[in-house]
């Protein structure tokens, strides 16, 4: 008998696959839990006005770009839309710029109330925002920053620090220090190493983070409620005109929703290998 064929008789035979089929139903349930209802929104947006409003639900009908048009000729929402991609993409970077930095510190420095501060730069974060709505719009009045990107995206910049300051740091401890003195002792300055070393291993988790304050910064609502009228006025608070009154026009209403969810979503979907990446690399390590 050759040796082949005597291994496979003494070795233990294989554990037999499982099949967990009730997981994929499960799943499959609270996906459809939470489609259908977006799949809602989609078709009511590409309704008329008629149609929208009856009592009985309409699954089949002539789809329509009439919604979209009156959004973007009568209201001009491409230009809410505009401001919501300067204000978020701007309060991201400059967030997770000087927020990266603050991680760094915490992470490799040790110095006299440093658990002080690490606690301190959460609380910041569990704060809710109509807690200081009245004086943070006391200041922007005396600055002039009422209704302008500008106040917008200093705003957003500070309330998204804490949270990117508490993701980093997690992040940072993970990467051993000794990577960096190795480039320290070959002749790199700390932040020659931090480039060369400990950046491009942070680059996942740095993306991930990027990605959820790019989220947080696009949803904002309250702030951008009451810190803007009209030239600076971001899409949640404009879509808030559509869904008050008693004749609520529900086409509006879906259509404009469109314009606030479809872009988040689809970024999301081109970064999702690299958001992916970011979030189980600590795991990894």
């Amino acid at each position: 008998m050759s040796l082949e064929a005597s291994y496979h008789i003494t070795s233990p035979a294989a554990p037999a696959r499982q099949r967990n089929w009730w997981v994929y139903l499960i799943l499959l349930a609270v996906c459809l839990l939470n489609f259908i209802p977006y799949l809602w929104i989609i078709l009511t947006a590409f309704m008329d006005k008629e149609t929208s409003t009856s009592a009985v639900p309409q699954w089949f009908f002539t789809p329509t770009l009439e919604a979209f048009t009156f959004l973007i000729e009568e209201k001009r929402i491409l230009d809410n839309l505009l401001n919501s991609v300067i204000v978020s993409v701007a309060s991201t970077f400059f967030s997770v710029s000087i927020g990266m930095f603050c991680a760094y510190a915490l992470a490799r420095y040790e110095f006299t109330g440093k658990d002080d501060v690490s606690f301190w730069v959460l609380t910041n974060r569990m704060m809710p925002p109509i807690a200081v709505i009245l004086p943070v719009f006391i200041i922007f009045q005396g600055l002039r920053l009422l209704d302008t990107r500008t106040g917008l995206i200093l705003l957003y910049t500070a309330m998204n620090l804490p949270f990117v300051v508490w993701m980093l740091t997690g992040y940072f401890r993970d990467i051993p220090k000794r990577y960096e003195e190795s480039a320290m002792v070959d002749g790199d300055s700390w932040f020659g190493a931090f480039r060369k070393v400990t950046l491009p291993l942070m680059a996942p988790s740095i993306t991930a983070t990027a990605v959820f304050v790019l989220i947080l910064s696009w949803n904002e609502f309250a702030f951008a409620l009451y810190l803007t009228s009209v030239q600076s006025k971001t899409l949640p608070p404009s879509v808030m005109a559509y869904a008050v009154g008693v004749n609520v026009q529900w086409n509006l209403l879906g259509a404009a929703c469109l314009f606030i969810t479809a872009p988040i979503i689809l970024f999301v979907l081109l970064v999702q290998k690299q958001f992916i990446s970011g979030l189980s690399q600590g795991v990894a390590r």
